[in-house]
């Protein structure tokens, strides 16, 4: 019961210092907290493990948007969930246990990629971005350009030495 009345209160202070919910503004478009793909029992996450599932939220944002303004990409649903889906069920029972072992963060990865899945926009990249350019560079570019404002309280948004937040 101490427990849950600490968590509680830490998480009223926390709040209200930081004038609600909004964890992330991403070229015009708030993530509040919870649309972080992050899933938990308590009130609390690690820091760390909640700013990784933040970055992964911006550079779906940054990537995709920019992916589909520029080459006209998008992906149907019915696909990304099934990548996203036998990704989430690959995952060994310890790694199931991770706050980000759920469907919102697959289907990130399904998009942009990472451990297990490829992602389906680095391959449709590669065939469309002029001779020259890596995906990487793509990446890094839009990435770079972005305008990114993170809540205090998660970190801070730097472009050098990689574009990502980092702790503060």
């Amino acid at each position: 019961m101490k427990h849950t009345l600490t968590v509680a209160a830490i998480a009223l202070i926390l709040s209200a210092c930081a004038g609600g919910n909004s964890a992330v503004t991403v070229d015009d478009v708030t993530f509040d907290i919870d649309d972080i793909p992050i899933e938990t029992e308590s009130a609390t996450v690690d820091l760390e493990v909640f700013r990784d599932a933040l970055n992964w939220v911006v550079r779906d944002q940054v990537l995709m948007s920019a992916a589909s303004e520029e080459f006209g990409i998008s992906f149907p649903e019915a696909e990304l969930a099934e990548l996203a889906s036998s990704g989430l069920a690959s995952l060994t029972p310890a790694a199931q246990q991770d706050p980000r072992a759920n469907l919102d963060y697959f289907l990130i990865q399904a998009r942009v990629g990472r451990f297990m899945l490829e992602g389906l926009l680095w391959p449709e990249l590669e065939s469309r971005l002029p001779e020259g350019v890596s995906p990487s560079q793509w990446a890094v570019e839009k990435l770079t350009a972005a305008e990114v404002d993170v809540d205090a309280r998660f970190g801070e948004w730097r472009v050098s030495p990689d574009p990502r937040v980092y702790e503060p």
